[in-house]
């Protein structure tokens, strides 16, 4: 008996051994997993809306909301193509945080299809609804006839040329700073012509760029709280505000720009408007007047408007003569000149769309959050001592300081007087010597950028869509041809197909061979029923599961010409 236990034993410690082992071994493919998940993690870009983002959400009342431009949308895609391209401002309208790990971004755009058609059939879009969180408002191309595909596919680029490019911004990865043609954008806030004035050039100054190139975009005037003429909680708050001009002209490098100054008084119903100075570029004052309020002033503010109870005594003009006197003596193309001029435009109760704004041009701290004094300004680049008097502001001396500023800033350069730019102008002397050297040219597309950063691209439609992208991609592939003389070349290719059904399958079977894939598809918004919308439901399901982890996934509604569009956007990660 003994004999036997003893020869037993071994063996049971052997069997033991081995349990703990194996015990042991899958511990340790647990904890590995574990690992390698969390970093995992550390790696996976996430997307998420900020303040401005989130006003422009569905779930957001009509009455609060603000929509994004297409160009917003572009911006997005340029970013998760491209990376941060050392942006000097986060992106306005979300966060991409490790956007560098992004491995592809495909964008679905159905073209006929508007945000009445999502709210009209969104019974039929439970697909689309389960994937995407966030449903965002657009501002559509439509209504204000412009091009879908040009507002997607051009990079917002300057007016200037090759040589003035590489000089303001370093390098083309910098063009994502810049806006896209102003007037395209500005088409979608304000009734603009497609007809230029023959303005009168009255500058005196010679002009190192175009002063086109310092006019607040669209969603700037947005974000620097000036009056626009939009939908929403903005209609609602500028309801009694009314346009400078019935009807706009395109501004050009030599529409006339024009200093404006206002000074306030406080009533028992706010801060309202109690005179105005505009001044031309040849500084002479074109108009004075004092302005009477409605309401009971409490409050004169002599000590900043120079404005007293005695000055105002006499004074019967009120406010809407004032407005009627700017409506005709302002040209459609005029450019207002002011600093922090959203101030005296919310005074005048106007909207303007072309504005210079000299806390923004020029920066003397390095942060754009922190606007410069106009007293501040006046000192350190005009060397002018203003608003010095004890009796208060004069508006014409501010509205002519602004001007002075800004037409000394055109006979620089853009970054003259800007703290932000000149912080960065080590490094892009660098790259300017680099651009310099490889003799680079640049064109306009989004297709240009992906060549330029050594990317891919796929463009599938119908052919009653691929034809508005032919040009961009023949103009980077012929860019592509001249920059290139050795080597394989990147694939930029538009593909052709014969039904939209083709489209999704294409954008499927294609997906993991291309930095970018964008399917375009257009229907007729009358012919949009819940059956068509189920069918899009579906084909946008198809699509997100056909994508990789950790590709951006966009899906843009683009509106009709009565109705903005819808966009959304997620990062797809199966962890």
């Amino acid at each position: 008996m003994n004999t036997n236990n003893n020869s037993e034993e071994p063996i049971i410690k052997k069997s033991r051994i081995e349990n703990e082992r194996s015990i042991d071994t899958s511990l340790l493919g647990k904890v590995e997993q574990k690992v390698r998940i969390r970093v995992r993690k550390k790696h996976i870009p996430k997307f998420r809306l900020i303040t401005t983002g989130i006003n422009a959400l569905l779930t957001t009342p009509s009455h609060d909301r603000v929509p994004l431009t297409l160009t917003d949308v572009q911006h997005l895609l340029l970013h998760s193509l491209l990376g941060n391209l050392n942006l000097a401002q986060s992106p306005r309208w979300y966060v991409l945080d490790k956007c560098d790990h992004i491995k592809q971004t495909t964008c679905l755009i159905v073209e006929g299809i508007s945000i009445k058609h999502w709210e009209t059939y969104i019974d039929s879009l439970s697909k689309t609804k389960k994937i995407f969180n966030d449903i965002i408002e657009t501002l559509t191309p439509s209504v204000y006839g412009g091009s879908l595909v040009k507002e997607i596919a051009l990079v917002p680029l300057s007016e200037a040329d090759k040589e003035s490019l590489i000089q303001k911004y370093g390098s083309m990865n910098l063009a994502l700073e810049v806006r896209k043609d102003l007037n395209i954008m500005m088409k979608a806030v304000f009734p603009i012509g497609d007809e230029a004035t023959e303005s009168l050039d009255e500058s005196s100054f010679e002009e190192k760029f175009p002063r086109t190139q310092l006019i607040l975009s669209a969603w700037q005037l947005i974000e620097e709280n000036y009056p626009v003429p939009l939908k929403g909680k903005l209609k609602t708050i500028y309801a009694d505000y009314v346009l400078s001009n019935v009807e706009y002209k395109p501004v050009t490098a030599k529409s006339p720009m024009f200093g404006l100054d206002c000074e306030m008084c406080l009533t028992d119903a706010g801060s309202e408007l109690t005179r105005v100075s505009i001044v031309n570029e040849k500084h002479k004052t074109i108009y004075e007047s004092l302005v009477k309020p409605y309401n009971k002033i409490v409050d004169y503010l002599t000590r900043f408007s120079g404005i007293t109870e005695t000055l105002l005594k006499n004074v019967t003009k009120r406010l809407e003569d004032v407005q009627k006197e700017l409506r005709e003596l302002l040209p459609p193309d005029a450019i207002l000149v002011g600093q922090s001029l959203q101030s005296d435009l919310h005074a005048l109760k106007m909207m303007h769309p072309y504005v210079i704004d000299t806390s923004t041009i020029y920066n003397v701290t390095g942060e754009r959050s922190r606007k410069p004094k106009l007293k501040v300004l006046a000192k350190e680049f005009l060397n002018q001592d203003i608003q010095n008097s004890k009796s208060g502001h004069c508006s014409v001396e501010d509205s002519l300081a602004s001007l002075k500023l800004v037409q000394l800033k055109l006979s620089k350069s853009m970054e003259f007087g800007d703290a932000v730019h000149t912080n960065r102008q080590s490094y892009k002397d660098n790259v300017i010597k680099k651009a310099i050297q490889q003799q680079q040219e640049y064109a306009l597309s989004i297709f240009n950028h992906i060549i330029d950063q050594k990317k891919t691209s796929i463009v599938i439609g119908c052919d009653n869509i691929t034809g508005d992208y032919h040009t961009f991609l023949t103009q980077a592939k012929e860019n592509l041809n001249n920059q290139l003389k050795k080597g394989k070349l990147r694939k930029v290719k538009l593909n052709t197909v014969d039904r939209m059904e083709d489209v999704i399958t294409n954008i499927m079977e294609v997906g993991n061979d291309y930095n970018l894939v964008m399917g375009h598809l257009k229907v007729e918004s009358e012919c949009v029923n819940s059956e068509l919308m189920q069918k899009i439901d579906e084909w946008v399901e198809k699509i997100w599961n056909s994508v990789q982890d950790t590709a951006l996934y966009a899906i843009v509604f683009g509106g009709t010409t009565a109705d903005n569009g819808v966009a959304m956007v997620k990062v797809k990660s199966t962890l």
